[in-house]
């Protein structure tokens, strides 16, 4: 293959490759227990099998009475007994009877209310004075009323989360229909790579112009962290060699639904991944977007509804792919319609401009808060290859094509740490 085969024939934009995205299809259903969920996106609605509560219940600790016999206070009551939590009553109140009940117990039959405890005198003799008058179903959670049979609870679409999970549970729901997670698989690609397996290998490779692997680690790492919905399933480090390429991404797509590939996605001739891709005959392919960093970003949807994802092997040009397009691949193959929520400020930009006429930009920008405001403080420089830069920021800022941000105007930023509070002198 010629060296200017390999050239970028044309720049894509986003618009074009969303719509790629968002044509895949999602991967299969599985059935779990709902305390198992977490982080997991529901398949099919989770729905109430019975009405819960499925009897009266009492909200607060008191004594359970016919609203009727309490209408005129002070009332004297009979006390014929108590419930607890986690039992189930026996017993009915008669006239002028009442039983002592815990928040959350069953009612006994004929009771319609509880009278908070310290509305209530006990008596030596059997018997108790109600001091305050209650109406029907006052201080009590009503058979059904959290929820009725065939009642949805979640919709179709929604990533379970931590305080999900009790929710269910209390509405009977034990197992739910959840897609299984999108299954993904590295490919890093260098003869310059090496893997650490000491501290001093980080030192040793830099002096011996070796290249430590770490963006495909990023890569693995975010989607543990930010994505519950899927997993890396394996990750290996491959020479520029188109045929070893090859074998790794093939052995991906047998084994996950999306292939990542790190670094050999420039247009120069000594990268190998174009010439890979072409033998893979894929069914759709998009090389190049307008968008920087991560230009040289590529797709390829196979007729199998695999994806491969070429992505540079510079760490923050990946990042901005991770944050624009992987994750959008991932959360289209998991059907997620309400997923978790992202940290995302309005923050004020107070010197130069950002945005580009041609391209998507994301830039690296350091985010303060001053009383009730956010503040973009400071804009390091930007190339894609000062990766240490990113020790030095907080936020991410996306523009789309054509979108300029001027001086003193807002703009939504990704915060990849919480920013300073430059009124909290703890901060400074």
């Amino acid at each position: 293959m010629k060296p200017h085969e390999y050239k970028f024939v044309k720049l894509h934009d986003l618009e074009e490759v969303m719509k790629i995205i968002h044509s895949l299809n999602v991967v299969d259903e599985e059935k779990i227990p709902t305390w198992e969920a977490n982080g997991r996106v529901l398949s099919r609605d989770a729905v109430v099998p019975i009405d819960v509560p499925p009897m009266h219940r009492a909200a607060y600790d008191g004594y359970a009475v016919r609203s009727v016999d309490v209408t005129h206070v002070p009332a004297r009551l009979r006390l014929i007994g108590s419930v607890s939590i986690g039992s189930v009553p026996n017993m009915e109140l008669g006239p002028m009877e009442t039983a002592y009940v815990t928040t959350g117990a069953y009612l006994p039959k004929n009771a319609d209310a509880v009278v908070p405890e310290e509305y209530v005198e006990v008596l030596g003799n059997g018997e108790v004075v109600v001091n305050k008058s209650v109406r029907p179903w006052d201080n009590v959670d009503p058979a059904g009323s959290f929820g009725r049979r065939g009642d949805v609870a979640l919709r179709e679409g929604t990533v379970v989360m931590p305080w999900d999970i009790p929710a269910l549970l209390e509405l009977g729901i034990g197992e739910v229909w959840v897609r299984r997670k999108v299954r993904i698989y590295i490919v890093a690609t260098g003869s310059e790579l090496v893997e650490a397996r000491e501290p001093n290998d980080i030192v040793n490779a830099i002096i011996s112009g070796k290249v430590v692997e770490s963006t495909a680690s990023m890569i693995k790492n975010y989607i543990n962290t930010y994505i519950p919905y899927a997993e890396v399933v394996g990750k290996t480090i491959v020479p520029d060699d188109p045929r070893a390429i090859e074998r790794a991404v093939v052995h991906g797509i047998n084994n996950a639904d999306i292939v990542i590939t790190t670094g050999g996605t420039g247009p120069s001739e000594v990268d190998y991944i174009y010439e890979v891709m072409q033998a893979l005959k894929p069914r759709v392919y998009v090389r190049g977007l307008r968008m920087r960093p991560g230009r040289p970003t590529g797709i390829a949807v196979l007729e199998n509804n695999k994806v491969v994802i070429n992505l540079s092997g510079h760490p923050i040009s990946t990042l901005n792919a991770l944050t624009v397009i992987v994750k959008e691949v991932i959360k289209q193959m998991a059907g997620v319609k309400v997923g978790p929520p992202e940290p995302r400020v309005r923050a004020k930009l107070v010197r130069g401009s950002l945005g580009d006429r041609e391209l998507a930009r994301q830039y690296r920008v350091r985010v303060v808060k001053r009383g009730d405001e956010y503040i973009i403080e400071e804009i390091p420089k930007q190339g894609s290859s000062l990766t240490h830069t990113l020790l030095m920021i907080n936020g991410l800022v996306f523009t789309g094509r054509g979108h300029i941000v001027n001086e003193g105007e807002y703009v939504e930023v990704l915060l990849l740490r919480q920013p300073f509070n430059l009124s909290d002198e703890s901060n400074l």
